[in-house]
């Protein structure tokens, strides 16, 4: 049997400079948890800003999942960050949340039981990832997990502690 997942959580454009060349390249952690948990075989349906029209970069990302849920969004609107990985560190040279800024619970399915399992990556905040657990739990998600990023941890060390005794 199969495992449906969601995944609530988002997708980026991404400017990467690594130690011999520039790259650009789809990011996120919803976008990353969605597909390495359908390449395990997992039907996955990702949950978050999503964008119309679907640029090149992300087809193929939307190829693969059961469904892409959430609020439409022109793709200027994705989140976009330019990262530099040199000399083995990792600096977020800038960065523009955009539509990821204003979702929301309130984009939920009502009824998440036909999900075996609900992860939600990253969002940029603790608070916010909190609000998502209550609203799924409320809605009779079944299992449900949470990632988060260093500077999450960094700046809301509570709150991160919070979402992992949930």
């Amino acid at each position: 049997m199969m495992n449906r997942l969601l995944v609530i959580g988002g997708a980026s454009f991404d400017v990467l400079h690594l130690e011999d060349r520039t790259v650009a390249a789809a990011g996120g952690a919803g976008m990353y948890a969605a597909m390495a948990a359908q390449r395990c075989g997992a039907q996955t349906t990702l949950l978050g800003p999503h964008p119309d029209p679907c640029p090149g970069p992300l087809q193929p990302v939307a190829a693969r999942l059961e469904a892409w849920l959430g609020p439409i969004v022109s793709p200027e609107k994705l989140p976009r960050f330019e990262i530099s990985h040199k000399q083995g560190k990792t600096e977020y040279l800038s960065e523009f949340i955009g539509a990821e800024e204003t979702f929301s619970p309130d984009a939920l399915p009502d009824d998440l039981s036909l999900y075996d399992h609900i992860h939600i990556a990253a969002l940029g905040d603790a608070n916010k990832q909190l609000a998502f657990i209550e609203a799924c739990r409320q809605r009779g998600a079944k299992q449900i997990s949470a990632g988060t990023g260093m500077s999450i941890a960094a700046q809301q060390p509570q709150l991160v502690r919070a979402i992992l005794e949930q």
